[in-house]
């Protein structure tokens, strides 16, 4: 039998995109260094839409002392919390739609403050809130250190005069987020969120890489946890630095790299940003092997 040109070249070009395809999924994590979950794999406390809300525990127990973090999910339908406090700080970033707060023991949701998504929210310790969803579902990621118990407040009449009391709660909108690189024209840029990455404590930061831009094997001191806001972000281990022995991780993965264990990341045909999570120091130790 004799095979076309035009026929063997597809032939050609399928064999050459099953052998990319096969080399691209044979690229392993050392499960060590990096661990991930991608959104569809979430483990949810509730069936999606059951209930006032929702809840995915990524790290820690926010019921014993330590460092936690997870996501709360307010379902649509004006849900709300009614007023408490909790004894720690908490530190909220909304993922997605907008979270309605307001402050002090009268409960008014229809004079809350909204917080649209990409906002940074701190609810301060012994701070008086209560929060929740209107319209449309509001994904938050909160971290703190625990306990987080929740105490009520005695509710009182009134009304909420949609101040938010600055003791309670205070937040930042993106626009008011301050980046190390006003102009955004560095290969990679960040905006400290909460605490300082370079000392002891919780930090939270935001780091945007343009495309192309990727960092060399390196490690931290301690796990860091990551939320892949946008884009998709490309994770490798070992010392080697290779962009090709990465794999891809989509918007709204949660990733972790654990402390003293080598990696590398960034962005290849698009511009990514990532919401970095941990205990400080969080300082940067090369490791390439060349």
């Amino acid at each position: 039998m004799t095979i076309r040109p035009a026929l063997a070249l597809g032939i050609g070009m399928l064999a050459f995109a099953f052998g990319v395809s096969s080399a691209s999924h044979a690229v392993e994590l050392d499960p060590k260094a990096v661990a991930y979950i991608k959104a569809e794999d979430f483990k949810w406390r509730n069936p999606p839409g059951e209930g006032p809300n929702n809840g995915v525990s990524f790290w820690g127990d926010g019921t014993k002392p330590g460092f936690y973090g997870g996501i709360t999910q307010w379902n649509k339908g004006n849900n709300f919390s009614r007023p408490h406090f909790h004894p720690n700080d908490r530190f909220i970033y909304v993922l997605k739609g907008t979270w309605w707060n307001g402050t002090g023991t009268a409960f008014d949701p229809p004079n809350t403050v909204p917080m649209r998504a990409g906002t940074l929210v701190t609810h301060h310790a012994k701070g008086i809130h209560w929060d929740g969803a209107k319209e449309e579902d509001a994904m938050l990621l909160i971290i703190g250190d625990g306990p987080a118990t929740n105490t009520p407040a005695q509710q009182t009449e009134g009304m909420f005069d949609g101040k938010l009391n600055p003791q309670f709660v205070t937040f930042k909108a993106p626009d008011q987020f301050v980046w190390r690189d006003p102009s955004n024209a560095s290969p990679t840029n960040q905006t400290i969120l909460v605490g300082d990455p370079s000392k002891t404590g919780i930090y939270v930061n935001i780091n945007r890489f343009k495309p192309g831009s990727f960092s060399r094997p390196h490690f931290h001191p301690n796990d860091r946890y990551i939320m892949v806001l946008k884009g998709t972000w490309w994770v490798g281990t070992g010392t080697k630095f290779d962009q090709n022995a990465t794999v891809p991780m989509p918007a709204g993965t949660f990733v972790t790299h654990f402390g003293k264990q080598v990696h590398f990341d960034g962005a290849k045909d698009e511009e990514v940003e990532v919401l970095i999570m941990g205990e400080g120091p969080a300082t940067s130790t090369p490791a390439e092997q060349k």
